[in-house]
């Protein structure tokens, strides 16, 4: 008879303020439509959901058609896109969202825009049709994603995230808009990180999220011209992962609110990493588009890991890579 075994069962629930999710791995903004994968993959992700939350694409006042092909190219250990959120508009997405109702986990809506108002536009409408619906007929719908820091529109939304000032007075007007959580989602592409969140924290925003894609280029190499449509787009994937950690510990210094990491996220083993640098949870995106079950298996190598570590808690890992060096 083998002795019972002593291996920690880890808890993998997080908290984002209010919002409790059941493990740390959501989905970026863009990487994964629950009904469209439903679709062409032949399994019901709306009742059989592998991320802790869902966060649509990006939404914005009108549908946009997005930057010209081609938008997608891969290259040395990541993606480079430039799909400049194309989407259906407000009016398409709340139609489509009560096709959500069934979901058990939280959904973040993603906003976006080529000025101010346009923010301020999609929450209003959001707000006024959830207030309407009957009981039961739409998701739960827990908070807003403010995307400030795309770096594939021509104008606006990335312009905002570059400067603390703009940051705070969208941040404060969509605060006075909505009680539910606020995720303000930081770009990478600036001199210093951290004053454009401390400023976000202090206008209201309830959760940070960083970092989306670093503007880039990419050279055909038969013609020596931009590959990309739109010239430039954003890359993401393995190779900005050390970057995006250094960014994250560093906004993790410097506010008190919780923070979603994301960027080259592709094994547990990274989930653990993002948490040493003070992340609450992490969003996964590129490594969907080359497995479409990265979600689950991410997951239970995070189980894995944090049973061969002895880790019961996540909170117990939280910030170790923040602290004085010499101290384990």
């Amino acid at each position: 008879m083998s002795a019972p075994s002593s291996a920690v069962t880890p808890d993998l629930a997080v908290s984002l303020g209010p919002v409790r999710l059941d493990h740390p791995v959501m989905n970026a903004s863009g990487t994964f439509d629950v009904l469209a994968a439903s679709e062409v993959l032949g399994r019901d992700y709306v009742h059989d959901f592998p991320f802790c939350a869902y966060v649509p694409k990006t939404v914005t006042p009108e549908p946009r058609p997005g930057n010209a092909p081609p938008r997608l190219t891969e290259t040395a250990s990541g993606v480079v896109n430039a799909i400049g959120l194309a989407n259906p508009g407000v009016a398409a997405f709340l139609a489509e969202l009560p096709l959500l109702s069934g979901l058990r986990q939280p959904v973040i809506v993603s906003v976006g825009g080529s000025r101010p108002e346009d923010y301020l536009e999609v929450l209003r409408r959001i707000e006024r049709t959830l207030a309407a619906a009957p009981s039961g007929s739409m998701p739960d719908v827990a908070g807003y994603e403010l995307n400030v820091s795309c770096p594939n529109v021509a104008r606006g939304g990335m312009s905002i995230g570059t400067d603390p000032a703009e940051t705070a007075r969208l941040v404060g007007a969509a605060r006075r808009l909505t009680g539910r959580l606020l995720v303000v989602k930081l770009t990478p592409n600036v001199a210093a990180v951290a004053p454009v969140a401390a400023a976000a924290e202090a206008a209201g925003a309830d959760v940070l999220s960083l970092v989306n894609t670093f503007k880039a280029l990419v050279i055909d190499p038969a013609t020596l011209r931009p590959f990309l449509g739109n010239r430039t787009g954003g890359l993401c994937g393995p190779a900005i992962k050390p970057i995006a950690l250094r960014m994250v510990a560093e906004v993790c210094q410097a506010v008190a609110v919780p923070v979603i990491g994301m960027g080259g996220i592709v094994s547990g083993c990274d989930v653990l990493e993002y948490v040493s640098c003070g992340a609450t949870a992490v969003a996964i995106g590129a490594a969907i588009f080359a497995d479409p079950l990265a979600p689950e298996r991410i997951v239970a190598e995070l189980a894995a890991e944090m049973t061969a570590r002895g880790l019961a808690r996540l909170e117990s890992l939280r910030g170790r890579a923040l602290e004085p060096s010499g101290r384990s």
